[in-house]
């Protein structure tokens, strides 16, 4: 059911490369993308947070149509495929991809009757030719405990091949004790920090458990802050800024 066929990528800064400071936006947009209030939104946001990366959760991608985010280089992981559309994860960028591996999950949410979802890892150069891995995750929801660990070990197995300086961004709904100590088990596995982000008022949140995070190794986070925009999303963004030692 409604299972991808298509990765879409357009790649047009390929003789970019990472400053050693650089800044990102995660975001799970509700497949608003398209709409008008949310690219004046996102055109606003970019003027006031600069960003090198944008790590955007439930985009929708249309296949009528070259769709590109304007400015930006992107992939797409694709968790659902219909007659007109493309949905999943996609990680834009003003530099070089180097490399772009995409997963879906093993379960699908509801039972097995909805979706998969995806994951997409890509990696980065600086400047001085050290290399970064930006990983965008949207993990899997209305499944048991299980399921929801199970899916997060493969994550993390997948993720122990690769060494150096790591982003993680994303939508974890991580929204139960039992779920947020899963995360917990996964953040020490990959020996990761987690940004500690102002106004976290902001970022959305179920039982209490806030569910959008961003985690780090091997660079250093200058500032992380959750943004308010009046509810285009069901979420709303963070913005990190991180530096590397040269």
């Amino acid at each position: 059911m409604f299972i991808p066929n298509n990765f879409p990528s357009n790649l047009q800064h390929q003789d970019k490369r990472l400053g050693t400071t650089f800044s990102l936006l995660v975001w799970n947009i509700h497949k608003e993308n398209q709409e008008t209030l949310f690219k004046k939104t996102l055109k606003e946001l970019l003027t006031n947070h600069p960003s090198d990366f944008l790590l955007f959760q439930e985009v929708k991608h249309p296949k009528d149509k070259s769709y590109t985010f304007t400015e930006y280089s992107y992939a797409l992981a694709s968790n659902i495929e219909t007659t007109q559309n493309i949905f999943g994860v996609a990680t834009a960028a003003k530099v070089q991809f180097n490399t772009i591996n995409t997963s879906v999950s093993s379960k699908r949410e509801l039972g097995g009757l909805a979706t998969h979802k995806s994951v997409l890892i890509t990696q980065h150069s600086f400047q001085n030719k050290e290399s970064i891995y930006i990983v965008n995750l949207h993990a899997i929801n209305f499944v048991s405990l299980k399921s929801f660990t199970l899916e997060l070990a493969k994550v993390e197995r997948t993720l122990q091949a690769y060494s150096g300086p790591m982003i993680i961004g994303g939508d974890f709904n991580n929204w139960s004790k039992r779920r947020v100590k899963a995360l917990e088990h996964f953040q020490k596995s990959l020996d990761l920090e987690k940004a500690a982000v102002e106004a976290p008022h902001h970022i959305k949140t179920v039982f209490s458990k806030p569910l959008d995070h961003i985690f780090y190794r091997e660079i250093t986070l200058i500032k992380a802050k959750a943004l308010d925009t009046k509810k285009v999303s069901d979420h709303n963004p963070i913005y990190a800024t991180f530096t590397i030692s040269t």
